[in-house]
């Protein structure tokens, strides 16, 4: 197998392998939001060709976190796929091992990600990577229709809380937390140019609610704004994956944990990087809608 950098003129062939693996060709402007935009730093995107033909691609996305009290970008393989022609080669492997090494040679020191059951036992088996504690979800009914009472809006201000996003009510020299940072560039990148569409809410905070079938979700929420997320989410029940310290304030919202829980993993790629013990995504963090 030969190991090339993803480029943009190979967009195309992406969308096609793409197409065969999952059924669905996504649009290549979708590709080059989600390869090229993230305001954090570009994914890091590797190709598998076997003959000349592409058979498989991994990529890395980054997000900012807050680890430990100190601020890393971190490292989340999403959007694997391998040609179903050339599936059980160890090709996804390979490739995911080169990705890892390249990273590490861009300066990053941790990745994180919530893989699906294929992906599972090569990241843990062939690659090293520890299982950590699950994302359990949490689930409440909807009873009824009420309009958010927070302001709708395209696109979020610069900083429409006043503080640095993700650090909203926690004491910033906790060092215990493992969570996404997200300031108004990455949301808006991640929520308001997404293919997908997102309701964007703002008042004492934001929030971000979304669909995923019949069920409403909630992705994102800072501030005072998980009832209106929820709202705004509709459908028959709403979802949500709450931050350990928030979880009080859920369950007053009407909100459980149901029996569904989301694998996660992390790989240390420095000495002196530890993995977190239990690091937190809300579910707008992740490739979930």
């Amino acid at each position: 197998m030969r190991v090339v950098e993803y480029e943009p003129e190979r967009r195309a062939d992406v969308a096609d392998l793409m197409g065969r693996v999952w059924g669905a060709r996504p649009d290549e402007e979708e590709l080059a939001w989600f390869y090229e935009r993230n305001p954090v730093r570009p994914a890091s995107v590797l190709l598998g060709e076997e003959d000349g033909k592409l058979v498989a691609t991994v990529a890395i996305a980054f997000v900012r976190m807050s680890i430990g009290g100190e601020v890393l970008d971190v490292g989340m393989p999403l959007r694997v796929a391998t040609d179903p022609a050339y599936q059980g080669r160890g090709i996804f492997g390979r490739l995911q091992a080169a990705n890892e090494e390249r990273v590490q040679g861009m300066g990053i020191r941790l990745l994180l990600t919530v893989p699906n059951a294929a992906s599972t036992p090569v990241f843990v088996n062939r690659l090293a990577w520890t299982p950590l504690p699950s994302l359990r979800i949490w689930a409440r009914v909807r009873l009824g229709l009420r309009s958010p009472r927070a302001q709708l809006v395209s696109r979020f201000r610069p900083d429409p809380t006043g503080v640095y996003r993700g650090t909203h009510g926690l004491d910033h020299r906790c060092t215990c937390t493992a969570r996404v940072l997200r300031d108004a560039a990455w949301l808006n990148w991640r929520f308001a140019d997404s293919p997908t569409p997102y309701t964007l809410l703002e008042g004492n905070g934001y929030g971000v609610a979304g669909r995923r079938g019949r069920l409403g979700v909630v992705a994102a929420v800072e501030g005072d704004l998980l009832g209106d997320a929820g709202d705004a989410a509709g459908g028959p029940a709403v979802i949500a994956a709450p931050p350990p310290w928030d979880r009080r304030r859920y369950a007053l919202g009407g909100y459980v944990p149901t029996h569904r829980t989301l694998t996660m993993l992390g790989k240390s790629l420095h000495p002196d990087q530890e993995v977190p013990p239990a690091p937190h995504f809300e579910l707008g963090d992740l490739d979930f809608l």
